[in-house]
């Protein structure tokens, strides 16, 4: 689901226009100390003391470990949180979707926390908990937006919109949610592995960006995650 093979050129793509790109999805990479690991999406979920290795690591160097499965759980990596109060204690995965960290750049991200996920959940309050992301969005055709990782993946020309400015929406179809957000991906040799940023390859595979990947391989869509669903047990009530 996150292998992506090299887009051929000239005719060998004429007849694959009509049809819908196919979706691809996120593989994590791994912190590994010691013979301990945890799967992350990037070099920065990982503690100082530990190494992170590529998804593209994982699968040339770890045939034979139980690491293969984090290839295929990006889903249950832990988010990250904003810690101000503009936030309001929104998970999401970089602290460009915290709009606190453009007001003050200390203590404004947790990097970790387990209480954050992709997945929609109901924490024991009742409320719905799940991480969100923010919105590039083109001045000249602002109804046409990108749901992006963080800002690195939004041209400077465009506004970067933080889920903070739109958080007080009851609609939940508002959000940018893991399901809507355009992913970029590690090439290396002839394919390609949907990666999140640059910090998600290693030296012998090269980032490309979400927007960018769109472009030269339009038959293919990485995103952060296949779905997004809300819990049938989740109630919500206006205060």
């Amino acid at each position: 689901a996150y292998l992506v093979p090299q887009q051929q050129s000239g005719n060998d793509v004429s007849n694959s226009e009509d049809s819908a790109p196919q979706l691809k999805t996120a593989a994590a990479g791994a912190c590994v100390k010691d013979d301990e690991y945890f799967c992350a999406l990037e070099k920065s979920q990982c503690p100082p003391e530990s190494e992170f290795v590529s998804a593209r690591r994982i699968l040339t160097e770890f045939t034979d470990s139980p690491i293969l499965d984090c290839l295929n759980n990006a889903i249950s990596v832990s988010m990250g949180q904003c810690t101000l109060p503009s936030d309001d204690g929104l998970c999401t995965g970089h602290m460009s979707n915290c709009q606190g960290c453009f007001e003050m750049t200390d203590l404004c991200f947790e990097y970790d926390n387990d209480d954050c996920s992709l997945e929609a959940v109901v924490d024991e309050n009742g409320d719905l908990n799940f991480a969100a992301f923010g919105l590039c969005v083109d001045p000249n055709d602002p109804k046409e937006g990108y749901c992006l990782w963080s800002r690195n993946e939004c041209p400077s020309t465009d506004t970067w919109v933080t889920p903070s400015r739109y958080e007080k929406s009851y609609n939940i179809e508002d959000f940018c949610t893991c399901d809507k957000v355009l992913i970029g991906a590690c090439r290396f040799g002839d394919a390609f592995v949907c990666a999140v940023s640059e910090d998600s390859c290693d030296d012998d595979s090269v980032y490309i960006s979400a927007r960018e990947f769109r472009d030269i391989n339009p038959t293919s869509d990485c995103r952060l995650c296949e779905s997004f669903t809300v819990p049938e047990d989740y109630s919500f009530v206006p205060e």
